[in-house]
């Protein structure tokens, strides 16, 4: 059979995730004109619902940009040139802030390890004593290329003992799979973007920081991510520049629907997803890529040996309409990233699920179709 007419497409990468059907039928609203009272009002609702998962004093800052734009302006912002921070590096996002870092003329103290584990605390304070003028350390909070979540808050906790660095994280995979309260973290900046958690197509990406973290504001100088001239403006829900002002009418459906839950019940919510899709793996004979502290957001599961990871991709695509996220560089056709991330449920991961296991039944893996759901299935129905 060389077509299949009623595949449905059905998104398994970590981001861009699948939006609610409320939340695409707001994007629909285009006559809408930014600087007026009705839209500034939505903006600053937008903004006090997102709080709620920031966990932060002061509402985040919403920008027009992706979450790599949220990055570049943590960076930009909270450091000078010849400044030294600390990079936390497991994977290619944490490869991310060493290239941010390096292209703002930042000294940059690399602590690297394999991909696949997250940071020994012991290493990072070591390398705060050692040099004792980093200024910032800047890592992931969910290392989206490897499927490891890093311990936060132990990391957090463990930096504040011996440092006062500030703590810069990319929860950009993370939030909403992951309850980060900044402010309890004593984290002074926390980011993400519109097309993971939030359930929102890519073009928005959220920032906070610490009051410590906006009475120390670099003096290097800054045009679109001036932080301090949007904050001034946001106060009053105004942007800097244009914003995206369809994805913020799809924004707040989304928030609402993720308010209702909260944060700690959203984090269980994936929590039991990934559990299951966790044992899902196991029982089809495969291993899990992270090696502990595996992510709520998405799994990274090895794929079997001589398995051309790239075919297997392209097969669950066409064949079933699941678009699922490979390796990156060194893995790249060695893994899968099968993501379980912002608003989805049971059924959205058990159909996932499925393909996979019939992609590769149809690649030649010998494990039996149906284990691997019927995992899943037993480890939701167990925890319901």
């Amino acid at each position: 059979m060389d077509t299949y007419a009623f595949v449905k497409d059905r998104l398994y990468c970590p981001g861009p995730t699948p939006v609610p059907h409320a939340s695409a039928v707001a994007a629909l609203q285009t006559n809408v004109y930014h600087r007026t009272d009705a839209f500034r009002e939505k903006f600053l609702y937008a903004r006090k619902l997102l709080g709620t998962f920031f966990g932060s004093s002061e509402a985040p800052l919403i920008l027009t940009s992706s979450g790599t734009g949220a990055m570049e302006a943590a960076m930009v912002n909270l450091t000078n040139p010849k400044d030294h921070i600390l990079v936390l590096n497991g994977g290619k996002f944490g490869e991310r802030w060493a290239k941010l870092g390096s292209a703002y003329q930042c000294e940059i103290t690399a602590y690297e390890f394999p991909w696949g584990e997250s940071p020994n605390i012991d290493r990072i304070t070591e390398l705060l004593r050692a040099h004792p003028d980093i200024k910032a350390v800047f890592l992931q909070a969910n290392e989206t290329s490897t499927g490891v979540a890093y311990p936060i808050k132990s990391i957090a906790a463990a930096i504040r003992a011996v440092s006062k660095a500030y703590i810069v994280v990319d929860a950009i995979s993370a939030l909403i799979a992951h309850n980060l309260p900044m402010d309890e973290l004593h984290l002074d900046c926390l980011l993400t973007g519109s097309q993971k958690g939030f359930g929102i197509p890519p073009g928005l990406a959220f920032i906070a920081l610490s009051d410590r973290a906006w009475l120390n504001l670099s003096s290097r100088p800054k045009f679109y991510f001036d932080l301090k001239k949007e904050r001034e403006g946001q106060a009053k829900g105004e942007t800097a520049w244009t914003p995206a002002t369809t994805l913020i009418e799809s924004l707040i459906p989304s928030l609402e629907i993720l308010t209702k839950l909260g944060p700690d019940a959203c984090e269980k919510h994936h929590a039991r997803l990934a559990i299951a899709c966790q044992k899902a793996a196991t029982a089809m004979g495969l291993n899990l890529f992270s090696k502990a502290h595996h992510s709520h957001a998405l799994t990274a599961i090895e794929l079997p040996n001589g398995m051309d990871g790239s075919k297997l991709l392209k097969y669950c695509r066409v064949r079933f309409g699941t678009v699922f996220a490979g390796g990156q560089d060194h893995l790249k056709g060695k893994i899968i990233r099968l993501a379980h991330l912002g608003v989805v449920d049971e059924l959205d991961l058990l159909a996932g699920i499925a393909a996979l296991e019939m992609g590769l039944k149809k690649l030649g893996h010998s494990s039996k179709l149906g284990v691997g759901i019927g995992a899943a299935m037993e480890s939701l129905n167990a925890s319901e």
